[in-house]
């Protein structure tokens, strides 16, 4: 009886479950993730889908992932120019 009272009342009021909705999508014909490891710990992951740069740190089994901005990588870590096509050089500026 009290199910019956509060799926009424819910009703009533207007409140409804929230649902989200699944949306797929083929990346496979996108540009993938770089991955510039520093050592066994520390790694660089550079999105071109979104000109995205992070850097993961995995210790154990737990890990941390922070935004870094991609102009200072890509002046900073050489390996980082080829991904980084977005950002202008010190040449281009």
């Amino acid at each position: 009886m009290r199910k019956t009272l509060l799926a009424i009342a819910l009703g009533a009021s207007g409140c409804v479950y929230p649902h989200t909705q699944l949306t797929t999508t083929d990346l496979g014909r996108q540009a993938p993730f770089e991955i510039i490891q520093i050592d066994y710990t520390h790694r660089y992951i550079i999105d071109p889908r979104t000109e995205s740069c992070f850097l993961l740190t995995l210790i154990g089994e737990s890990g941390a992932m922070v935004h870094v901005p991609c102009a200072k990588l890509k002046k900073n870590v050489p390996e980082a120019t080829a991904f980084i096509t977005w950002e202008p050089t010190d040449l281009e500026k």
